[in-house]
């Protein structure tokens, strides 16, 4: 598709692994929170989505926004992109079988998948978080406010180029 990215039209968003999200009717509810969200940032104009491949929160705002693009309202027809940026090839390796079923779910139903770097290295999911807030003017992040994190570092990022940042913990 490879239809450019409009700033002020795309949300990034940034999160923990599974380990580190909440468990039960704590994660309904943040999964109930991300929805709104996203249907907030739907009427707000926003109609791009990109998201870092990450098992955890980055498969679960995917998915939401994925169900959002089957909903169809004739009445109010919507154009909503799902776009992938993806650290390096090999990210879903060492995923559970489980993550790495939505993964390989997920990833056929995205409008573009960026792939960065061809291999892993220790500044991929760095450049994947810069490129991600670069091209976005708002963040949904489910962030737990621990200052070492690759979720902390993208907030961080973001702070400096002002960008909204919307934390669903």
């Amino acid at each position: 598709m490879n239809k450019k990215i409009i700033r002020e039209k795309t949300v990034c968003f940034t999160g923990h692994r599974s380990e580190k999200l909440p468990r039960g009717e704590a994660l309904e509810l943040l999964r109930k929170r991300l929805e709104l969200e996203i249907e907030r940032a739907l009427q707000d104009g926003y109609d791009t989505f990109l998201f870092g491949g990450a098992y955890g929160f980055d498969l679960m705002a995917a998915e939401e926004v994925l169900e959002k693009k089957v909903l169809v309202d004739l009445q109010n027809p919507r154009l909503i992109r799902l776009i992938a940026v993806i650290p390096f090839e090999e990210q879903a390796v060492r995923f559970s079988v489980a993550d790495h079923e939505r993964y390989y779910e997920i990833m056929p139903k995205c409008d573009e998948v960026i792939t960065l770097n061809t291999h892993y290295s220790k500044e991929c999911y760095a450049q994947r978080n810069q490129y991600m807030v670069d091209h976005s003017s708002r963040v949904i992040c489910c962030w737990n406010r621990q200052a070492v994190s690759g979720t902390a570092q993208t907030v961080r990022m973001a702070e400096r180029q002002n960008l909204e940042i919307i934390n669903l913990l």
